[in-house]
């Protein structure tokens, strides 16, 4: 039996993307050395409903209080790491995204083969407005300062990028550089944890990349910014104004 080498996290609050999620997962991924947690984050109503609908492959952990992003990825990766030893990645993908054929393969080949690189995120698509169905893509990011932390600063790439931050939506990272900052702050609530992460990781000698074949498509704010979700943006960036600083672009790549 082959052991599983990648452990990916799907944190929700809802049940109205996840039966789907776990299909598109299954469908565009190539390889079976793969394990999914979904861990529901506190919302008791629809423990049954994932109960019955959760294939029995997909390890399911319910959490009494909602731990928000950060600390419902944390017990997650906690979790697969106690039950399967032999993981070298570790990954979150959020439950309002839409992988596309090939992205958990094109980034599993670039940490595979650059043993520096603690951290690899796919392209964002997504659509500008309620308004337009134009698929747009954002491609790379860059740290700003304490008001806005992170911005927009490339749409379109044509080769792979190291970059200064990756966003939450969609990673993949190498269990020990993972491990080695201590995973997420689980202080942050939906909102800012990516941004500490990344700044944690690049800290710690460790290079981040954006792979340009691979493409999420995510459904912005349809998860995390739900009732009950605890999302609080103005401690979450309080918090790293403490840990960082108010000007971040310092820690941008030169």
């Amino acid at each position: 039996m082959i052991k599983p080498k990648i452990g990916i996290v799907i944190p929700i609050v809802q049940k109205k993307y996840i039966t789907d999620l776990i299909s598109q997962i299954y469908e565009t991924v190539e390889r079976n050395d793969i394990v999914l947690c979904v861990v529901n984050d506190g919302n008791t109503r629809i423990r049954k409903y994932l109960q019955k609908m959760i294939p029995k492959k997909v390890h399911l952990v319910n959490l009494d209080q909602n731990k928000c992003f950060a600390g419902a990825n944390n017990v997650g990766w906690n979790y697969l790491m106690d039950n399967y030893p032999s993981l070298k990645y570790l990954g979150t993908i959020n439950d309002d995204a839409i992988p596309s054929k090939g992205w958990l393969d094109e980034m599993i080949t670039r940490l595979e083969n650059n043993e520096r690189l603690g951290a690899c995120s796919p392209i964002m698509l997504s659509t500008d407005s309620k308004e337009s169905d134009e698929i747009q893509k954002a491609s790379t990011w860059k740290l700003n300062n304490f008001h806005q932390p992170m911005v927009l600063e490339s749409r379109e790439i044509n080769q792979d990028q190291l970059v200064s931050v990756l966003g939450g939506f969609c990673l993949i990272g190498r269990k020990v550089a993972f491990l080695e900052v201590g995973l997420f702050d689980d202080r942050y609530q939906n909102s800012c944890e990516d941004i500490d992460l990344s700044l944690k990781l690049t800290d710690a000698g460790w290079k981040l990349m954006v792979c340009h074949n691979a493409f999420v498509y995510h459904k912005v704010g349809k998860s995390r910014f739900k009732f009950r979700a605890k999302t609080n943006i103005k401690l979450s960036r309080d918090l790293l104004r403490y840990k960082w600083g108010d000007d971040l672009t310092r820690y941008n790549l030169k």
